[in-house]
């Protein structure tokens, strides 16, 4: 929900001039007074149903409400970032790893009601998954893009019966190692509001979560509220409306953090607000541990944002907790060039046709005394005749606070908007934005800056996913206005990655009519990204020859990296995630190091990297395959090997699955062993040591995670069968015959899967609405879709009968439904009485009363035929 108040390229310049405001007086501290809320329960994502119930409607969008300016600002007067390049960096910023996340389609499949457009993304990472949440949908990934739970916020949060949920944000605290969400709850037409904070039970993103409610108003819109984690304390702050139409403030809350964690209730707040002096505060993601928590807010602009115009950027400080009492408002304002409202953005196909909203912050990220935010802006390129969208970036030292960066990231003819800011452990900035112009789709694009760049530089800029086709909401709402984009995008650090940062952003995606949703589709596309070298922290086998498959651990492999064993260049390279890759050994002698190199370095040696060249042999032992060749994460798959050279004593072959061993292996002869599968994921390189020498040769073994079945689509297709569909989920096993789908109990034909999260098959033959559901490796899996079958008609007899109707007639076809009450037939719009079905292929009806030739049609299970027949109506 989004409410305002009433009252190609990243571009380089020839010369920089900067200069910053003088700072405004501070303001007076704000005061806190004491609240508590209760838990409103637990909620344990991985059993959440796979479709939520009906909707309150079938298509809505995100609240917004325009000011009454309605002009864009002029141009802000700050500098335009220089570019740098890697060589005056001395590093590029890379995409390690990169997925489709969730869009349009995929939410719809947990219900009508999810058709939102556009989409507000969130991601956050945690040691093992990735998190996003988009308008009322969330989704749990693997670091490898595997989906493993998608799911209903408004579910997921408990909201009250009759609202909605708008507005997620979502965080991983590095400190407690617990994901936090928020978001609001609204009912129309007052808006009545509630907050809505969501706080895990451990690092699983799937496990359970304590739901909490704040600040339950019967008047008051809380419009985006925006969380933040302290050590000690948990913030939120958001605008208050009233009944979403009346600019009343900001509000703040603060609770306390070790209450949430444990799950208590009552927890104990502190409460601020609606504050009319001060307009859309954003608490800072902290990276690193600090008990007091850092807010910011944009004084700059009030004509468009509400709030004094003081002329500064807020800087606030809270300190205390509310358990101690003395939660404070620390403020200062240290002095800012103005930011404007900016205007709408340019896109391929249609100009000035995306809203791109006001110049509020929209991000904050804090780390070591350093705080970075921004939002978008108006501002004149170089070497550009007309104003565009342009992004914002402000760094703060809050130890002053001095504001020591302060400039715009501009494109020359098109249009920077809605970034998102992330820091990873070195304390380099990255930013997620979105680009368009006249000549370009909305896409996703990504910049940043090394902490040792010189200041007002970004790295060059990369689209990391062009967008598909030009977005208009408006055939889709029956509106005419500029298009709603998402009100913000997604940045957050990799905890168990330290040296990358996460980012998600939307893009226009090419609609599928069958969903009703051509020309507002969307969709957000995440990425992992680093600008640091890589590391080996790892090697398997350490001991081989010429040929030998090693397994490398470590972090920031980049696809394309080059790996060398010594001075020597591997025979070939195979980039398996950012954490592991294999290569194959070069000749060589003696013992090397392993190094991997990508743009932005090569790896340090040490010994965790050291390779030693055993002799050279005419026997050595050889891997030629495995069966099967994927199996569950959680391991236990009994697995064949094949190959020549097995030792078959107990203990001297030995088997390796990235680097973990295989169990209960057992050799029956020199050329075929088993053994157990080891837990793990992704996919993993698979090797042999024999007698302590490495064999030769490899296979790869893929880790399924828990299947579930999320879509379909179609989603309807004939009665006689022979549809291609579509299915997408999670831990779909490739290898064939090892995935089967069933049509209400009937197996669909043709079935292949191009990876373990999309397969299709041809619909058997069937009736009415059924159930679809998939089964993986003998074991029936989560989840499930519905399928229609339309039915189809083929003859009517006898073809006349008189106007009095009561003529009994015989129709043939196919799909007819034999259960009482499931089929029924329309003589031109009236039903026909007394309809008995003896198969799925013949019928019969006694005719209702009518006149001249009309139209018969069939509804089977609510699914009308794909054709019709005529009958006439006799006078006598």
């Amino acid at each position: 929900m989004k409410r305002r108040v009433t009252p190609g390229l990243v571009v380089a310049l020839a010369a920089l001039v900067v200069g910053f405001l003088p700072a405004a007086q501070a303001a007076a501290p704000g005061k806190f007074h004491p609240v508590t809320i209760g838990r409103s329960g637990a909620v344990l994502v991985r059993s959440l149903p796979e479709r939520s119930p009906a909707g309150l409607a079938v298509s809505r969008r995100p609240v917004l409400r325009l000011t009454d300016k309605t002009t864009p600002g002029p141009p802000s007067q700050v500098a335009t970032a220089l570019t740098t390049s890697s060589t005056t960096t001395g590093s590029s910023e890379e995409v390690l790893s990169a997925f489709a996340g969730a869009g349009l389609d995929l939410q719809l499949s947990l219900g009508s009601d999810q058709f939102v457009t556009p989409p507000d993304p969130q991601i956050a990472a945690g040691p093992n998954q990735v998190v996003e949440m988009v308008n009322s949908s969330g989704s749990v990934w693997d670091k490898q893009g595997g989906m493993l739970k998608l799911f209903d916020l408004n579910l997921f949060f408990k909201v009250p019966s009759g609202y909605s949920f708008s507005d997620p944000r979502v965080l991983f605290d590095q400190v407690s190692q617990r994901w936090f969400a928020s978001g609001v709850a609204f009912i129309p037409p007052s808006y009545a509001s509630v907050v809505v904070i969501a706080v895990s039970a451990s690092t699983d993103a799937t496990g359970t979560w304590f739901q909490y409610a704040a600040d339950n108003s019967s008047t008051l819109t809380h419009d985006q509220p925006k969380i933040g984690v302290s050590s000690d304390k948990v913030v939120l702050s958001w605008n208050d409306f009233f009944q979403a139409a009346f600019f009343q403030g900001q509000s703040t809350w603060v609770f306390q953090k070790s209450q949430m964690l444990a799950g208590s209730s009552p927890v104990n707040g502190a409460a601020m607000g609606p504050d009319s002096s001060r307009s859309s505060p954003v608490p800072a993601v902290q990276i690193t541990s600090n008990s007091d928590e850092y807010v910011v807010f944009n004084g700059t602009d009030c004509g468009t944002l509400g709030g004094n115009c003081i002329g500064a950027i807020g800087v606030v400080r809270i300190s205390g907790t509310p358990l101690q009492g003395n939660v404070f408002w620390n403020e200062s304002d240290p002095g800012l060039a103005a930011t404007s409202a900016p205007p709408a953005a340019d896109q391929q196909g249609m100009p000035g046709s995306i809203a791109t909203n006001d110049d509020r912050f929209l991000t904050a990220v804090w780390e070591n005394g350093v705080l970075w935010t921004g939002g978008n802006d108006a501002c004149l390129p170089p070497a550009d005749t007309s104003a565009r969208p342009c992004s914002r970036l402000i760094q703060v030292m809050t130890a002053g606070p001095n504001v020591t960066q302060n400039f715009d990231i501009a494109s020359t003819g098109g249009g920077l908007y809605y970034p998102a800011l992330g820091l990873d452990g070195a304390g380099d900035m990255y930013v997620v934005y979105n680009i368009s112009s006249s000549t370009q789709y909305i896409g996703v694009r990504i910049t940043g800056q090394l902490a040792s760049a010189p200041v007002q530089t970004v790295a060059p800029g990369q689209t990391i996913r062009p967008g598909d086709a030009t977005y208009n909401m408006n055939p889709c709402f029956g509106t005419n206005q500029t298009s709603r984009w998402g009100d913000y995008s997604g940045a957050a650090i990799d905890p168990q990655n330290p040296t990358d940062v996460w980012v998600a952003a939307e893009f226009a995606a090419a609609g599928s009519s069958a969903n009703g949703d051509t020309g507002c589709d969307w969709a957000t596309y995440a990425a992992r990204l680093t600008f640091s070298a890589p590391t080996v922290s790892g090697i398997s086998p350490s001991l081989g020859s010429s040929g030998t498959v090693v397994s490398v651990s470590g972090t920031d492999f980049t696809p394309g990296a080059a790996v060398s064993f010594g001075s020597t260049p591997a025979t070939s390279v195979s980039v398996l995630s950012a954490n592991q890759l294999s290569a194959v050994a070069p000749s060589g002698s003696a013992t090397v190091d392993i190094t991997v190199t990508t743009a932005d370095g090569t790896s340090a040696t040490s010994t965790a990297d050291q390779f030693t060249y055993g002799s050279a042999c005419n026997t050595c032992a050889t891997l030629s395959s495995i069966s099967p060749t994927s199996g569950p994460a959680a391991g236990g798959t009994t697995v064949t090997f094949s190959g020549s050279g097995f030792d078959v004593a107990p203990g001297t072959t030995t088997f390796s699955f990235g680097g973990a061993a295989a169990t209960g292996v057992s050799c029956t002869s020199g050329t075929t062993c088993t053994g157990t599968s080891p837990a793990g994921s992704g996919t993993v390189t698979v090797t042999a040591t024999v007698d302590g020498v490495a064999a030769s040769g490899s296979s790869t073994f893929a880790y399924l995670m828990p299947a579930s079945l999320t879509s379909i689509s179609p989603t309807s297709g004939p009665a006689a069968g022979g549809t291609t569909v579509m299915f997408t989920g999670s831990g779909f096993d490739p290898a064939p015959g090892m995935t089967t789908f069933s049509f209400g109990g009937v197996a669909a034909t043709g079935v292949s899967c191009a990876s373990s999260n999309a397969c299709t098959g041809n619909s058997p033959a069937g009736v009415g609405l059924v159930t679809v559901t998939v089964s993986v490796d003998g074991a029936q899996a989560s989840g499930s879709a519905t399928f229609s079958y339309i039915p189809s008609l083929s003859s009517i007899s006898p073809s006349t009968g008189t106007a009095a109707g009561g003529t009994t007639v015989t129709i043939t076809g196919m799909g007819f439904d034999t259960a009482v009450n499931k089929t029924a037939f329309f003589f031109g719009g009236t039903a026909a009485t007394s309809v008995v079905c003896s198969s799925t292929t013949t019928c019969t009806a006694v005719t209702p009363a009518g006149t001249g030739s009309v139209s018969v049609v069939a509804i089977v299970d609510g699914q009308q035929s794909s054709n019709s027949l005529s009958f006439r109506y006799r006078k006598k």
